[in-house]
């Protein structure tokens, strides 16, 4: 029986709700032998402020188009985390997409669908009550979230039936609304300011209660000393901080386990039940003593020594960490061709995230995607290279063809344990590349994003490199083209059409190195000038195209009488002109051409006698100066020939 592949959609991968979530799907999927493909498509109708370094990370959005029916068998889909900052109606309509899948929602309640979910409300009452029945407070505070987000939602309805419970008015200014994260600081600072006397505050969860501890810091302010802080989740990291935070128990890693359980049924076609699993609140020191003396006053140096110790040893990993992932940026990016065999040295540098199963899938061309825009991923990838238990192979292209559909088949590609994986986004800015598919490690979800950033600079590079191959490529056979064409130009611009010998440019461009050749042998140098006889009346009485035969046969005449002996040119009209090397006799010379005309006239069966009359003259100097010169006065002597010519152009 094929193996189940389940989809597990979420905002992203390095949060810490996320993280505790992937362990308990993995933990589940590996007792089910079950393949998990973590899809971390970032927030929906987020804001991007085009300035920020995050702008571009709505790109991460497109990975929500790889979870389709064709190659998913089912999904889990934290809805709330994935639209915390969007309406009820855009979330329904996200759901839309997936209306015809086996579907879990984890973390939320949702009409209609199977859910697994926290009871928020038992740990939140418990902790507020606390507050209230045990240390008397009435001025409590709520750092909240979007009201799109189920659990921020529920948490804060719970925080108002608890004051009304206790005959406590809700008080706006008590509540102010965060973004779920340590980033919230507007919302610390504006809680903080508007209640100097609050001596309680409910955090939505305990990442924004790590960050209002920093705000209190600044202030002076020590939580379980002068206020008493409660957070939600009760993450790990909780215990270790100065002072320990109060917090509701709320263990997402019980969500993500039932949530694979659920879905494998639901896949099978059995009947399942949403799932609310309890909550409770665990104090801490961040919470004040009921008799009015400090937790701090006790403790506070050997809280700052454990803090001190830990941070030290938090350091210590985190030097590790930056000098693993420089040495990773440096081979990442050591290749220098733009050719497929690049890819496969990519995949060579992920051992220091302990990955052992990596996969570039790529577009055929790049795609340009716009903020806001609806993408669609082609039918057909292309796998180039592949990492199988740390053997990297690259993928001949004959074989990189590959169904979207079937991308996360892993028995085709070779996997053959079940595995849990997560699709990161490859792109640059507006350019999507297309996706990279490895395993989800411990290391993968403290540093993914990184990751990812990196793979897709690496495979931009690639693409410019190989495309600047390209160009290369085609400028090199421009070049040889167009020097083909020089030639073929120069050839042109040097040679007269109509007879095939050199023109008036060409015949001065070869004279300079017959001439050359004549200085260094001392040979003498002698041009003849030669003018056809009576073109005009073979013109007019035969038509132009007998004109161009006589001219060719001239031009031919002259050559073949030439020979070896110099070189020859039309040099305008009817007139042509020798350069002759070595000739003594030049009337010698142009009487011997003028019995190769006779002889042609003799055999040529036209009406009409082709003829020429010629003058002659010795260079001076071998330049061409001296060549003009002598040109000149050939020119002069031809006209005297012509005087005494027969004038029996008609045979």
């Amino acid at each position: 029986m094929k193996r189940k592949t389940i989809g597990v959609l979420v905002g992203g991968i390095t949060d810490d709700f996320t993280k505790l979530l992937c362990h308990g799907v993995m933990e589940q999927a590996k007792k089910l032998d079950i393949n998990i493909v973590v899809i971390p498509g970032k927030f929906l109708d987020r804001e991007y402020d085009e300035t920020s370094e995050i702008y571009y990370e709505y790109q991460y959005q497109t990975l929500f188009s790889y979870a389709t029916k064709e190659n998913l068998d089912g999904i889990i889909v934290a809805s709330s985390c994935i639209g915390c900052f969007a309406s009820q109606e855009r979330i329904r309509e996200f759901m839309e997409n997936y209306i015809n899948m086996p579907c879990v929602i984890v973390a939320a309640a949702e009409e209609g669908q199977v859910c697994v979910r926290y009871d928020n409300g038992a740990g939140i009452r418990e902790g507020l009550e606390y507050m209230i029945d045990e240390l008397g407070y009435t001025r409590i505070g709520m750092i909240g979230g979007p009201d799109s987000n189920y659990d921020a939602m529920e948490r804060k309805k719970t925080y108002r039936d608890v004051l009304e419970k206790h005959g406590i008015a809700y008080n706006p200014d008590l509540y102010v609304e965060g973004n779920l994260t340590s980033e919230s600081q507007e919302a610390f600072r504006t809680l903080l300011d508007r209640n100097p006397d609050m001596q309680g505050v409910f955090c939505v969860n305990d990442s924004c209660a790590s960050g209002f501890y920093e705000e209190l810091k600044k202030r002076g302010i020590l939580p379980g000393r002068d206020i008493s802080v409660m957070g939600y989740d009760d993450m790990e990291w909780t215990t270790q901080i100065y002072p320990t935070l109060s917090t509701v128990r709320a263990d997402a890693g019980k969500l993500g386990a039932e949530a694979v359980r659920l879905i494998v049924q639901l896949v099978d076609g059995k009947q399942v039940e949403s799932k609310v699993f309890p909550t409770e609140f665990i104090k801490r020191d961040s919470f004040c003593r009921k008799d009015g003396v400090s937790n701090q006053d006790r403790s506070v140096i050997d809280g700052y020594i454990s803090m001190n110790h830990m941070l030290a040893e938090q350091w210590e990993e985190k030097n590790k960490t930056q000098f693993k992932m420089k040495t990773f940026i440096q081979k990442v990016l050591s290749f220098d061709r733009g050719n497929d065999k690049s890819y496969g040295e990519i995949l060579g540098t992920l051992d220091w995230l302990d990955i052992e199963n990596a996969f570039i899938y790529l577009y055929k061309e790049p795609i340009i995607h716009l903020i806001g825009e609806p993408f669609e991923i082609p039918e057909q990838l292309y796998l180039k290279t592949k990492d199988l238990k740390e053997k990297v192979s690259n993928v001949s292209t004959v074989n990189q063809k590959v169904a979207a559909s079937r991308m996360y088949d892993m028995e085709k590609l070779g996997v053959e344990e079940a595995g849990t994986y997560v699709l990161l986004p490859l792109y640059s800015n507006e350019v999507l590349y297309g996706v990279f598919l490895c395993d989800l490690t411990e290391g993968v979800l403290v540093n993914g994003e990184f990751l990812g950033n990196q793979v897709s600079a690496a495979v931009k590079m690639i693409y410019l490199l190989k495309t600047n191959e390209e160009i290369m490529e085609r400028l090199e056979e421009s070049m040889a083209i167009l020097q083909k064409n020089n030639l073929m130009l120069d050839t042109l611009s040097k040679h007269d059409p109509l007879t095939g010998i050199n023109n008036r440019r060409g015949f001065f461009e070869a004279s300079k190195e017959l001439l050359r050749e004549c200085r260094e042998a001392g040979k003498p140098a002698t041009v003849l000038y030669a003018d056809m006889n009576s073109l005009k009346i073979i013109n007019d009485r035969y038509g132009h195209d007998d004109g161009d035969f006589a001219l060719r046969t001239i031009a031919d005449t002259m050559v073949a009488s030439v020979g070896d002996n110099g070189i020859v040119g039309r040099i305008g009209g009817d007139e042509y002109c020798c350069l002759l090397s070595g000739i003594e006799d030049a009337d010698a010379f142009a009487e011997m051409i003028y019995r190769e005309f006779d002889a042609f006239n003799n055999q040529c069966e036209k009406p009409y006698k082709v003829s020429v009359s010629i003058g002659s003259c010795t260079l001076a100097s071998y330049d061409m100066e001296g060549l003009q010169c002598a040109m000149t006065v050939a020119d002069e002597k031809l006209y005297e020939v012509k005087k005494y010519r027969k004038k029996d152009v008609i045979k």
